[in-house]
């Protein structure tokens, strides 16, 4: 992981940053919202016992006169999954009015995060939620309003997590675990006020137990809160690049939190002599440079969610530094408005001490929703849900054969830029079991303006720029800085034929860059036919066209069927079957369905009452001829079938370029096992055929279609004729 950028630093500068700022400024004009690359995006998805929504679950309640109940995470050790040796007496699963005379959902704005750990927490949630701190709207997201302990009260309350690319609403019940009358995880400062605990059991519901998020890690508990892009920056393998790191995500849509790890063998949370613990996650609010006593000082705000500060190193709350400090930078630094778990520290100190940084990259539409995120310039970002599938997509590694049959993504850079690339594979919720698969991003240079797939052979001759590796991992994710250019994308697995679901986004600073999906036009191009029918072959035809046509001499499609498979003599040689030196053609039977052959038949059927007559039947057979020398060419083993990741350039040459949505569409309809036969194969070929003719009917009658729509209108068309 590359960190290369370097933000400009004058004195002016650094006391407009957003930790120095009491009056916040505007961003550029760029507001971006994400890019969906052809994907559906819900803003909210429920996850409720037996599907019903929070509404109706309250009013059932509410009507039978009882509290809500949730049997899907029950109260008792199963939801716990933990085993509690240290309490002399059982834990006691209790309502908020069985703790307080006066309970509250929220008394004050979450925002001010007046929240303690309890006896027994451990979970990364508390120092995550503390990052949302200077994003109050996020919180809010997470915590629907209108909830409280009033005359609507039924014991249910419901809360939305980002999972997956999707809000996901989780449900509970208010009965929360205790020991002897005190709460034994998260509880709220406010003795009356509930909302930190009831959030915190909707979360570990989300997970399947409190013992699943115990010891959780804070990027993953990140991502959840506010659906940004996650990853984690050791300052070890990066020191020389970690200063420039804070001053780019200052400027940016980006949360950050700092930890410090506990020595091998050591106690987990261990106070430190300058009051600082091990082992906990302190979020990082601030970042500043001023000029002092002849020299510059830079210093970094943090925040400690665990409780009041007690930081006692240099520059300290008591520190007789600060009397030093103008009072202009001190306003600059909301110095005084500094709350009883915030404190300074010098960089200096912070990079020796601190080992890890927590990144959170916000994408556009949570920048948008944010006012106090406004005064900081958004990401431009771009998000795909594919799937890897066998036989069409999963291409493998870069020393797979088929590595080009990956999707391909391309982004344009204008400017040496920051860009942030996230693979992450679909996971399950509610303790469901996970089981990731090997996989990872490459990055390759290319020429700009690039809008069709690359092909095998610039693979073959170029190497990577960047890469994440291969990864069994839910989410991989790589920062590097790249010069202006155009860049190609390959998300891919460790080897061809693994399947698998994954979203990538694409975040960079760069917000006049180009980002899109690389993808092949739907076309169709007439086929030359550079065969001929020798006199012989032709009577032949005739005479068996008079036997099975009608007395009009016109022939329907169970008549062609009887045809191709009509058993000829020993003396007549073979039909679609052609030796590559020899010009003339000959007879061979060909097994096609009823179906199949009556799908042909409207390729020529110009009528369209369903027969052909001779002229016709002889221009479908000629295109028979063709269909079947191309997949004599590709066909492998005894020639039975074709590998469906060569079907791309099997249609090619039968004149056909597939899009990316329409090649899937036919693999999962016409091919089995990674394999198409040669029935599937025409199949395929006649629907592209017949959907093509009938897009060429509509567009002459609808002019003023755009080409965007007229594109899209036929790819519709192809899916929906393929799956017909």
């Amino acid at each position: 992981m590359l960190y290369l950028q370097t933000v400009a630093k004058s004195h002016q500068q650094l006391t407009e940053m957003d930790s120095r700022l009491t009056t916040p400024r505007r961003s550029e004009s760029f507001r971006s919202a994400t890019n969906k690359l052809d994907i559906s995006y819900q803003s909210a998805v429920s996850a409720t016992p037996g599907g019903l929504t929070y509404g109706t679950l309250r009013e059932r309640a509410l009507a039978r006169r009882v509290f809500f109940e949730d049997a899907s995470f029950p109260a008792n050790d199963t939801s716990l999954a933990i085993r509690y040796k240290s309490f002399s007496e059982p834990i006691e699963w209790m309502r908020p009015h069985d703790i307080s005379k006066r309970p509250k959902f929220i008394s004050k704005n979450p925002g001010n995060f007046a929240v303690q750990s309890g006896s027994l927490s451990d979970t990364w949630l508390l120092p995550a939620f503390s990052c949302l701190t200077v994003a109050p709207t996020l919180i809010r997201k997470c915590i629907p309003e209108e909830q409280a302990f009033n005359e609507q009260y039924a014991g249910i309350f419901r809360f939305r997590f980002w999972r997956y690319g999707e809000w996901v609403e989780v449900v509970v019940d208010d009965r929360l675990p205790t020991h002897k009358g005190q709460l034994i995880f998260l509880r709220n400062s406010d003795p009356n006020e509930f909302w930190a605990p009831l959030l915190e059991k909707a979360y570990a519901k989300l997970y399947g137990s409190y013992s699943a998020i115990h010891g959780g890690q804070l990027h993953g508990a990140l991502q959840d809160l506010t659906g940004g892009v996650t990853d984690t920056f050791q300052f070890r393998e990066h020191a020389t690049t970690l200063q420039r790191v804070i001053d780019l995500s200052m400027c940016r849509a980006t949360l950050m939190a700092a930890t410090i790890a506990a020595p091998v063998g050591s106690v987990p949370h261990r106070q430190l002599p300058n009051g600082l613990v091990t082992g906990r996650g302190y979020s990082v609010t601030g970042y500043a440079e001023f000029p002092h006593e002849g020299s510059n000082v830079v210093l970094v705000r943090l925040r400690n969610p665990w409780g009041p500060a007690e930081f006692k190193g240099a520059w300290n709350r008591q520190s007789g530094l600060w009397s030093k400090v103008p009072d202009d930078i001190k306003k600059r630094l909301g110095f005084s408005d500094l709350t009883d778990n915030e404190f300074w520290m010098p960089f200096s100190e912070f990079s020796k001490l601190f080992t890890s940084l927590e990144l959170c990259h916000l994408p556009p539409e949570a920048w948008n929703m944010e006012p106090r995120m406004r005064h900081r310039h958004p990401w431009k970002a771009a998000e795909a849900h594919r799937q890897w599938r066998k036989g069409y997509n999963a291409g493998g590694g870069l020393n797979s054969q088929i590595f080009q049959c990956n999707n391909q993504f391309y982004m344009e850079l204008q400017k040496q830029s920051n860009v942030i690339l996230s693979l992450m594979q679909k996971y399950h919720s509610f303790g469901q079991q996970n089981n990731f698969i090997p996989c990872g991003l490459l990055v390759f240079q290319s020429p700009k303006g690039r809008i069709n797939r690359l092909p095998a052979g610039h693979f073959a001759t170029s190497k990577p720029i960047a890469t994440v590796g291969i990864l069994a991992e839910r989410d991989m994710v790589s920062f590097s800085t790249l010069p202006a250019g155009g860049y190609v994308v390959v998300p891919c697995t460790a080897r061809a034929g693994l399947e698998g679901k994954y979203c990538l986004r694409m975040f960079t600073d760069d917000k006049d860059a180009v980002i899109r999906e690389l993808d092949e036009p739907d076309t169709c191009i007439a086929s030359y036919v550079d065969r001929h029918l020798d006199s012989d072959t032709m009577y032949i035809l005739r005479s068996r066209f008079l036997m099975f046509c009608n007395r009009y001499e016109e022939i329907d499609g169970y008549g062609l069927r009887q045809m191709l498979c009509h058993k000829p003599s020993a003396s007549t040689a073979s039909l679609l079957c052609c030796e590559p030196e020899k010009l003339d053609m000959s007879i061979e039977r060909l097994f096609l369905s009823a179906e199949t052959c009556k799908a042909a038949v409207t390729i020529e059927d110009k009528d369209m009452n369903g027969r052909l007559n001779y002229i016709e039947f002889l221009s479908l057979l000629q295109k028979l001829l063709l269909w079947q020398r191309i997949y004599k060419k590709y066909a492998v083993g005894n020639g039975s079938v074709i590998d469906s990741y060569s079907l791309r350039n099997a249609f090619k040459l039968a004149g056909f370029t597939l899009s990316n949505r329409v090649l899937e569409a036919l693999v999962l309809r016409f091919s089995a096992k990674d394999y198409t036969n040669l029935e599937g194969f025409i199949n395929a070929v006649v629907k592209l055929h017949v959907a093509h003719q009938r897009h060429r009917q509509v567009s002459a009658d609808q002019p003023g279609m755009t080409d965007a729509e007229n594109r899209k209108y036929l790819q519709e068309l192809l899916r929906a004729a393929i799956y017909s």
